[in-house]
């Protein structure tokens, strides 16, 4: 139906809006995952069979959290303190780390 034309253009112009404001990198990373789906296709085209960058949220969480629930959060002797309210503990590991070496 044509109603459904017009529904479907108007998705696309609003991931493309959604889309702009992300810097270049970033945008094409993104596009892969965001899209419309139109009747009589079997899927959208939706790119969801990439690894999460640690940091970055995704559907399916934190790649960092993740780990650290399934690596650590068994061991209970000691402290850990992953996440705080700034932000995800991965991007606090590159100032405690000697990268320049």
């Amino acid at each position: 139906p044509p109603e459904n034309k017009n529904l479907i253009e108007e998705h696309k112009e609003l991931i493309k809006e959604v889309l702009q404001a992300y810097p270049e990198k970033s945008r094409k990373k993104r596009e892969k995952h965001l899209n419309v789906h139109e009747e009589g296709k079997s899927d959208c085209g939706v790119k969801s069979n990439i690894k999460s960058v640690p940091g970055v949220m995704t559907a399916r969480g934190c790649a960092y959290a993740g780990s650290k629930g399934v690596v650590w959060g068994p061991i209970k002797d000691m402290v850990h303190i992953s996440h705080g309210p700034v932000g995800c503990g991965y991007w606090s590991w590159s100032g405690r780390r000697n990268y320049y070496v």
